[in-house]
């Protein structure tokens, strides 16, 4: 080989351990080269990639793109949504369309090269082939002789694999979830072509084993969590102990284990870190040497359990496919005649934890995708299929273990019937959407974008398991679907499904209408110290200009007061011009008396109904009615926490219909809500987001000042919901902290007297004033009041007070931007501001006037 070719395949090597692959052995790169050699050039190849300049073969012809490419997305995103699963209801599947979701397996290749030692061909007995050489030979030999001539053909032994598999599949009651996986490995074991045959038997939850029994040269792969009765004591674990250890005698035996190694003391087979050893090839369990790194184990055949992952398929390879024996790392745990002792670690019931409790224990043990994965997870709807597709678009490594570690973490419930659809526990997908990177959640709109990519690029490639609705209605029959969607996909790559974009809404009596004309009315009648409290935020809320913004002499409130309820309701009729809204609170029976005064009183009356026990009444007009328990929260204390948070992912306003589905979504379980409304009229403000931190800059464009305040961004939304704002009107009015950023360019224009001035109209240079240097400035240069603050703080770095920010090396600049972002949020939590606050002006001297 001459040196430019060892060069050119040092380079080779060199880029792909680069990207994050093992060094790749001589075969690998002879196998990568010969595919490189073969491979067609692509319809998307330009003229300009062949040598005539011509079109390339399969290109887009007149009439549009080849049949085999796929379409580009075109027109708006749609949301993809869940449809529900109540037996009941008749709308359910309709308008629905098989989707295909992500692999469990996310690295098959690796996986197939972890089975090379198992790739032995051995003489088949059964079968000889012609040798056409030596046959040739003899046939010449024997012409050389005298008449006749008689030969017969040379044979020699044919070859064959040397392995058969036989794969197992738990069947136990917690295994419906890991069938996918096991579908997945079955197919990539029977593709890798290391095994004669790959066969298939099930292990019944009653310990029986159904299949034929191995003969020689076959190994066993069990593909079990080790949760099932057939592993504990009792008959169906004794069924299955005598049945293992026959298998353990006679050939190679390991289970694959879905969970993650760190659960496995959880389990029933509560496999320990130790060093295998084999003596030879294909030896059966029985003769494994098996030495535990830290406890000892008792007597009894040793059985391999493995993660569903390369490292440790290859390690077991190795122990069963080396001629001469071997040691390998590994765990196991040996098997006695009954299972004795594996009962697991007992564990407190979830359902009888808080959900505090429940994240705090689960982000104890978890991994860090694991419980990155259950944070997005509680963005959307917690399916399988779904949570396989969220964990393929979000992490660059997925497997199958950071999934197994969310579904067994107690966080989620099973719903009755369908075990690959789950809920959340009450509370925990709160605490998980707030314990979320604020990154990440500001960009929930673009990790469902990548999940809708994810099926575009499978869709018509791969079977379909998940049934979708992408519409709201279909022909005027209205479809039930789950409200949070789960990806956001084009038009085009719907059509590749098999499921038409949905008709646009019409355009007639769809215009909202502001709450200045608006009119509340809300009555609780009896009601307990905390829902009488509950009603008074809810009136604050109706009131606050950052949240509905309704004039506070437009909305009475009573507590038990029928008579003045009635009086109120009368006039609140007259003088509403645009919509009424009417909250009772109470039991059904009391409530009932006073609702027929309210039907058909007003054209855009809404009613808003918090019934304590009992049916809900029969109503017509728009409505939304809560029946809940004495010890559920109420309907006015769901209201505020709508209120106080906004719809998550939405747009800055929310109408009433909107309002009314983020009721639905957070009120307790067991709660029903029915929910009646028109076109939307009433929308609230969002208040997520009105909370800023002001950066003061020069004006004009600047490169380094764009990316501090994108990065400076970032980390403010890592630590809170704070916005950083720039050139906003208003904003520096309502901002609770000023963040300057020192320049001469700033300090010389007018901007910089105004924003000063604004927001010193709320505070002194005491509170609320966070300075950065951005670029040196002599000290005498600065004016009066600039001069007050400690802008060259040592905190953010030694050299910043010499360098400026913006002089920084790049290690030091992210440290000083992140040290920026946590002291803008130190302030913003400690002093905040209440809106038109007076104080302060008097402090600011006349040149920032």
């Amino acid at each position: 080989m001459t040196s430019e070719r060892r060069g050119a395949l040092d380079r080779l090597a060199t880029l792909l351990t680069g990207l994050g692959r093992p060094d790749p052995d001589p075969v690998e790169l002879a196998e990568l080269l010969w595919l490189a050699v073969r491979s067609e050039r692509t319809p998307d190849s330009g003229p300009a990639d062949r040598p005539d300049g011509r079109d390339a073969p399969g290109g887009p012809g007149p009439d549009g793109p080849s049949p085999g490419r796929r379409p580009e997305p075109a027109g708006p995103l749609l949301p993809l949504h869940l449809p529900v699963v109540d037996p009941a209801d008749g709308t359910a599947a309709a308008g629905t369309v098989a989707t295909p979701s992500a692999p469990m397996l996310a690295r098959p290749l690796d996986l197939q090269r972890a089975l090379r030692p198992l790739k032995r061909r051995v003489p088949d007995p059964h079968r000889a082939l012609l040798d056409e050489d030596a046959t040739a030979d003899r046939l010449a030999e024997a012409l050389r002789g005298p008449a006749p001539v008689h030969w017969l053909p040379v044979l020699r032994p044919s070859t064959e694999r040397w392995l058969s598999l036989r794969l197992v599949l738990d069947c136990g009651p917690t295994m419906a979830l890991w069938r996918p996986l096991a579908r997945e490995f079955a197919l990539l074991l029977r593709q890798t072509g290391a095994f004669r045959q790959v066969g298939s038997a099930r292990l019944t939850a009653d310990g029986a084993l159904t299949g034929a029994q191995p003969g020689p040269r076959v190994v066993t792969l069990l593909i079990s969590d080790g949760m099932g009765p057939q592993w504990r004591p009792g008959p169906a674990g004794e069924r299955w102990y005598r049945t293992l250890g026959a298998l353990l005698r006679r050939g190679p035996v390991a289970v694959v284990q879905p969970l993650p190694e760190r659960l496995w003391p959880l389990t029933a087979l509560p496999a320990v870190p130790g060093v295998l050893a084999a003596s030879a090839a294909g030896v059966a369990n029985a003769g494994y040497a098996f030495r535990p790194l830290e406890h000892p184990v008792g007597p009894g055949p040793v059985l391999p359990v493995l993660e569903a992952d390369p490292e440790w398929l290859a390690n077991w390879a190795t122990l069963v496919g080396s001629s001469g024996g071997a040691e390998v790392v590994g765990a196991a745990l040996r098997i006695g005649p009954v299972p004795t002792g594996t009962e697991g670690a007992p564990t407190a019931d979830p359902a009888g934890l808080d959900a505090e409790e429940l994240v705090r224990r689960f982000r104890a043990v978890a991994s860090r995708e694991a419980y990155t994965l259950a944070g997005l997870a509680a963005l959307t709807t917690p399916a399988l299929p779904v949570l396989r597709l969220l964990q393929r678009a979000a992490f660059a490594r997925p497997r199958p273990q950071q999934l197994a570690e969310l579904v067994v973490s107690g966080l989620l419930t099973e719903r009755p019937g369908h075990q690959d659809r789950f809920d959340f526990r009450p509370g925990v997908r709160e605490l998980l959407v707030h314990t979320l990177p604020r990154s990440v959640t500001h960009q929930a709109v673009g990790l469902l974008i990548r999940v809708g990519e994810q099926i575009a690029a499978r869709a018509g490639l791969v079977p379909n398991e998940l049934a979708a609705i992408a519409a709201t209605d279909t022909e005027g029959a209205p479809l039930t679907a789950e409200t949070r969607p789960f990806a956001l996909v084009s038009p085009a790559a719907l059509g590749i499904v098999g499921l038409r974009e949905p008709a646009a809404a019409p355009a007639a009596g769809t215009a909202r209408i502001g709450p200045h004309g608006a009119r509340a009315v809300l009555l609780a009648l009896a009601p307990d110290r905390a829902g009488a409290a509950e009603l008074r935020e809810l009136v604050t809320a109706l009131g606050n200009p950052e949240q509905v913004g309704m004039r506070p002499d437009h909305i009475w409130l009573g507590l038990d007061e029928v008579a003045d309820f009635r009086r109120a309701l009368r006039r609140a009729e007259q003088e509403a011009d645009s919509i009424l809204l009417v909250y009772l609170s109470g039991t059904p029976a009391r409530v009932e008396g006073l609702l027929g005064e309210l039907l058909g009183r007003h054209p855009r009356l809404v009613l808003m109904l918090d019934l304590v026990g009992g049916a809900a009444p029969e109503l017509s007009q728009p409505r939304v009615v809560m029946l809940r328990r004495p010890s559920d929260r109420s309907l006015a204390s769901v209201c505020n926490e709508v209120l106080r948070t906004g719809r998550f992912g939405g747009p800055p306003e929310l109408d009433l219909r909107d309002f009314a589905t983020e009721l639905a979504e957070r009120a307790d379980p067991g709660v029903r809500l029915q929910i009646e409304l028109p076109e939307p009229m009433l929308f609230t403000r969002n208040p997520a987001g009105q909370r800023y931190c002001y950066l003061g800059r020069a004006p004009g464009d600047d490169p380094a000042v764009d990316r501090f305040v994108a990065d400076l961004g970032e980390e403010v939304w890592q630590l809170t919901d704070l916005a950083v704002a720039t050139r906003q009107p208003g904003a520096v009015a309502r901002c609770e902290v000023f963040v300057p950023l020192y320049e001469r360019e700033y300090f010389r224009s007018s901007r910089c007297g105004r924003e000063w001035a604004a927001f010193a109209r709320r505070t002194d240079l005491s509170r609320g004033f966070v300075p950065v240097f951005g670029r040196p400035v002599g000290h005498l240069e600065l004016p009066y009041t600039a001069r007050q603050l400690n802008y060259r703080d040592q905190q953010y770095g030694d050299d910043y007070a010499r360098l400026g920010l913006f002089g920084l090396p790049q290690q030091q600049y992210e440290l000083a931007v992140h040290r920026i972002a946590a002291r803008i949020v130190e302030v913003a939590e400690r002093h905040r501001i209440p809106p038109g606050h007076p104080v302060g002006l008097a402090a600011l001297p006349n040149a920032f006037r």
